[in-house]
């Protein structure tokens, strides 16, 4: 009986922790978006026709973004220089076996095509400013 107050104890350390984390990665990212600074942000493309969601990091500098693929990968995607937001959704059914369940899907339009452009949740926004802005 003693053992209950002590895993609650624990566990509510453990959220507590996991929470204050996850806060301060986002005013880190957010205070360097606002000085100016570089930020990377991990995301994953999709072209609808490709059977492969493709790794690497969205990077946003001051009034540029760019897309930096994994190093070893093969025939990386790449993002066009006119993409633009048409709608952003939560996972789908099958999206949620293959990636993790906090992402949201960016579906992005663009003259060569569709792409889908997926991020966390607390990162999305900042994909959303830079691929929006002129």
């Amino acid at each position: 009986m003693d053992q209950i107050p002590v895993f609650f104890g624990l566990f509510a350390g453990g959220a507590g922790l996991a929470a204050w984390n996850l806060n301060r990665q986002q005013r880190k990212i957010t205070s360097h978006l606002i000085d100016g600074r570089r930020i990377k942000v991990v995301c994953v493309l999709k072209d609808p026709q490709a059977p492969r969601w493709t790794r690497g990091h969205f990077v946003i500098e001051s009034g540029a973004w760019s897309w930096e693929p994994r190093p070893r990968q093969e025939n990386p995607l790449m993002l066009p220089p006119d993409l633009e937001v048409a709608r952003v959704r939560e996972l789908g059914l099958k999206e949620s076996t293959r990636l993790n369940h906090r992402f949201l899907v960016m579906e992005c339009t663009s003259a060569q095509g569709e792409v889908h452009v997926a991020a966390l949740h607390g990162h999305a926004e900042h994909v959303i400013m830079a691929l929006s802005r002129p």
